[in-house]
């Protein structure tokens, strides 16, 4: 039985608090708020970015990192799309413990949206 979509934005929420969440309610509220409405079944998005062909359409305004920033800190250089390479492993080893092989992977749309598609 193929996978549903539904299960992929699930997975995605998921993994999106566990990469950029920082765990205290107060500071991740926009990311939590984001992840209720800012993560779209492909095709249903308010700005149809990512097609019906895609997974899925997520947008990166309000709360949820976008995969193109580049942020200087005293500990290092942090890169975005690292985080989003750890969040797709994370996505694609969870549907492997499901017993499903098909994989997916993100792809930044715009600094404002990330699409998911299947690989």
């Amino acid at each position: 039985m193929p996978i549903r979509r539904t299960t992929i934005r699930r997975l995605y929420r998921e993994a999106i608090r566990q990469y950029f969440g920082s765990g205290d309610k107060n500071i991740d509220r926009d990311l939590e708020n984001s992840l209720k409405k800012d993560v779209h079944i492909a095709g249903q998005g308010p700005g149809q970015w990512v097609s019906e062909e895609g997974v899925l359409e997520i947008y990166c305004e309000s709360g949820i990192p976008n995969a193109s920033d580049i942020h200087d800190t005293p500990y290092g250089t942090v890169w975005n799309s690292e985080k989003w390479f750890e969040i797709d492993d994370w996505v694609n080893l969870a549907l492997e413990g499901m017993g499903h092989s098909e994989r997916v992977h993100y792809e930044p749309f715009n600094g404002a949206v990330v699409g998911v598609y299947w690989l």
